[in-house]
C-alpha cells in the first residue's frame, strides 16, 4: 500500500481530535468551578461523583480521553518519524535517541498537565490555567522535537523557549527544583548534540 503513511497521519489526526473533544466534554461536565460546585445539593454531588468517577484514580477518570489520545499520538508521531526529511543529513545515534527521549518526556508533561485539571473534590486544586499552561508547553516541546527530527532550525528555538518557560513556571509555582534542573540539562544536552550539525539546520 503506497499511501500507508498518509493513512497513519489522517488516522492519528482524527483520533487526536476525538480525544480532545472527549476531554473538553468531560472537563465541562465533571469539573465545574468551585463556586458552582458549592451550590450543588448533596444528592447532585453524589450523582456527579458516581457518574464522573471522581473518587477513582485519575487514569480512570480520563480513560475515555486516553483511549483516543494514546493511539492517536502514536500514529501521528509514527508518520513524522518515518517520513524522510527534505534535508538529507545523517543523524548520529545519540542525537536520535535524545530526540525520542525528549519527545516522550514532552508528551508525558502534556498528559500530566491535562490530567491535572482541578477536580471539584480536590482539597488542593491547581488553577485551571496552570495545568493548561503545562500541557501547552509540553505540546510545544513535542512539536519542536518533530521539527528538529526534520532539521528545522525553528524547532530548536521553540524547544529552548518552551523548556525554559516550563522550568521557570515550575519554579514560580513552587514545584521541584530537581525537575526544573533536569529540564535545563535537557536544553543544554540537546544544544551540545546539535552543535556539530547546527549549520545543517534549515
Amino acid at each position: 500500500m503506497k499511501n500507508w503513511k498518509i493513512i497513519l497521519l489522517i488516522a492519528g489526526i482524527l483520533l487526536l481530535i476525538a480525544s480532545f473533544a472527549v476531554y473538553a466534554s468531560r472537563v465541562s461536565i465533571c469539573n465545574p468551578p468551585a463556586d458552582i460546585w458549592a451550590q450543588f445539593t448533596p444528592e447532585q454531588i453524589t450523582s456527579m461523583t458516581q457518574t464522573c468517577h471522581l473518587n477513582s484514580p485519575i487514569q480512570v477518570q480520563f480513560a475515555s480521553f486516553l483511549w483516543f489520545f494514546i493511539p492517536g499520538i502514536i500514529l501521528f508521531s509514527a508518520y513524522w518519524l518515518s517520513s524522510r526529511p527534505k534535508v538529507k543529513n545523517r543523524r548520529v545515534v545519540q542525537l536520535e535517541a535524545f530526540l525520542i527521549i525528549i519527545m516522550a518526556d514532552s508528551l508525558l508533561v502534556m498528559v500530566y498537565g491535562l490530567l491535572g485539571y482541578p477536580s471539584p473534590v480536590n482539597a488542593r486544586p491547581a488553577a485551571a490555567w496552570a495545568v493548561e499552561a503545562i500541557a501547552a508547553l509540553g505540546f510545544l516541546s513535542y512539536i519542536s522535537t518533530l521539527a528538529l527530527w526534520h532539521w528545522k532550525r525553528w524547532g530548536l528555538v521553540l524547544f529552548q523557549f518552551a523548556s525554559i518557560a516550563l522550568a521557570v513556571f515550575i519554579l514560580l509555582g513552587g514545584g521541584s527544583l530537581i525537575l526544573s534542573g533536569v529540564i535545563i540539562v535537557g536544553v543544554i544536552g540537546l544544544a551540545l548534540l546539535l552543535r556539530p550539525v547546527r549549520s545543517k539546520l534549515v
